[in-house]
């Protein structure tokens, strides 16, 4: 389960966001940490093309008043891949949330930093809420990569291909999902790089441990 991820502005965000042909990069949500409930940065494309939104990452909300909140009965920033085809939100509201790097913990203990050096996209869900004027998200996640079960054995974001191509193909309206399923699985390698991992004394820490290593190559936990 993806719990926090940071956005980090010095990372060329604004360039990658350029190259994917992304709208309005002026409205990017920077930071380190992004916690469950916050407003975050996605980029959908339910205005005819891809643009820079925000959103509360909590894909599923509930009316307070005048206002909207998370609902307290479903805790929704993650959305399981197995249960994609039941969401109608997979068919037609499909978003991306641009990310640099984002924690894992077993269990709560021992979090890591999981980084490529490089901006990415999770890919995602999101809710449109008060006639349109408010968004909300969730991050897909996939079943656990083996080499990223020791840090976290439930599961491992989705993340987009380095394809702008794919990216497109993603935010449009298009409700046939089966172009999709080769991407459910778990992938440690991003344009060209391999997942790294750093250990954190604590999970909302943005200081590591220690020099990142590359996933596969790094000693046991607590050795």
């Amino acid at each position: 389960m993806c719990s926090l991820f940071d956005t980090d502005d010095h990372a060329g965000i604004e360039r990658f966001l350029e190259q994917v042909g992304v709208r309005h990069r002026e409205r990017m949500r920077y930071g380190q940490r992004h916690r469950p409930t916050s407003r975050v940065s996605i980029v959908t494309n339910r205005h005819g093309e891809a643009e820079v939104e925000d959103a509360i990452w909590h894909l599923y909300l509930q009316r307070d008043g005048d206002n909207y909140r998370p609902h307290k009965k479903y805790w929704s920033i993650n959305s399981n891949w197995r249960k994609l085809p039941q969401r109608p939100e997979y068919r037609h509201s499909r978003c991306l949330i641009p990310a640099t790097a984002w924690v894992e913990s077993q269990h709560g203990e021992r979090p890591v930093e999981f980084n490529f050096g490089l901006p990415l996209f999770f890919c995602g869900l999101y809710k449109t809420w008060d006639d349109g004027r408010l968004l909300s998200c969730s991050i897909i996640t996939l079943s656990a990569h083996e080499r990223t079960a020791r840090y976290h054995e439930k599961s491992f974001p989705m993340i987009a291909p380095a394809s702008r191509d794919f990216c497109h193909h993603w935010l449009s309206n298009d409700p046939d999902t089966t172009v999709f399923a080769p991407y459910l699985t778990p992938r440690i390698q991003y344009a060209g790089r391999t997942l790294t991992v750093a250990p954190l004394k604590q999970a909302t820490a943005t200081e590591t441990l220690g020099a990142p290593q590359t996933v596969g190559e790094e000693a046991e936990p607590g050795q």
